[in-house]
């Protein structure tokens, strides 16, 4: 097995993999309530290389010392700045909760707060989720509506319903679901009441992307990407060599 190959190879891998996560966070620098993803690059003492193809069924090439592997992303769930934009049903978390959703797949959280009034006058997000409250899903009439620090709803002088809040333990990971909405990793995860997270009517959380950050790290990726492709290019001059030079019969 020619170790410089596939340690060459794998470096290209875990760049490609971190550029796909940072690519995509900068696609999202401007989407209400979007966490940006972290991920390092983790090295091996040794790792076992197999054959891909299907037809050799998985055999063992042998190990590489030298090897690169991007590590399992995770989300940073550091508070993005709030905006004002005036709209009654924009709502921005200042805290570490979440808000609930009632969607077909499930119970699903987000710090989206881009909410609206569905046909049937139900709080819920720009794809249909319904926001959770104390009671379920919250019915607003028609009319103003005033939302409180502590998420409870008053439509005139009722008050309809309060939002839930809410937060996981520390150290819980979470997973992207799409349409900017998250679930832990762990089903048995259950969700605790946020009592420090504050709801903020008429604003909505920004993207807590770092544009010069992740911007600095697509050229760096750029740049590992590069060196090992060259470093693919030497080795492969260095086995043309080894096969047309070096390896001529003496005469």
């Amino acid at each position: 097995m020619i170790r410089g190959l596939y340690s060459a190879v794998s470096g290209m891998l875990t760049a490609v993999r971190r550029m796909e996560l940072t690519t995509n966070d900068l696609a999202n620098a401007n989407t209400t309530g979007y966490k940006a993803e972290r991920s390092a690059t983790a090295t091996f003492a040794e790792q076992l290389v197999r054959r891909m193809d299907g037809a050799h069924g998985g055999q063992t090439l042998g190990s590489l010392p030298l090897a690169s592997s991007a590590e399992e992303p995770e989300l940073d769930l550091s508070q993005g700045t709030l905006q004002q934009t005036g709209r009654p049903l924009d709502l921005a978390l200042e805290g570490p909760g979440f808000l609930a959703l009632q969607t077909d797949e499930g119970v699903r959280f987000t710090r989206d707060g881009g909410l609206t009034r569905d046909a049937l006058g139900y709080l819920s997000t720009s794809r249909g989720a319904l926001v959770l409250g104390e009671d379920g899903p919250i019915q607003i009439p028609a009319g103003p509506v005033s939302i409180s620090a502590d998420g409870s709803v008053v439509s005139g002088s009722t008050t309809v319903g309060r939002i839930t809040t809410v937060e996981f333990a520390p150290g819980t990971q979470l997973r992207k679901l799409g349409n900017n909405e998250l679930a832990p990793t762990d089903p048995a995860a259950a969700p605790l009441p946020s009592s420090t997270t504050a709801v903020r009517q008429g604003f909505v959380e920004a993207s807590n992307v770092d544009l010069t950050a992740t911007m600095t790290t697509v050229l760096e990726l750029q740049r590992a990407y590069e060196a090992n492709q060259r470093m693919i290019q030497y080795q492969d001059q260095m086995m043309g060599r080894a096969v047309n030079d070096i390896a001529q019969p003496t005469r």
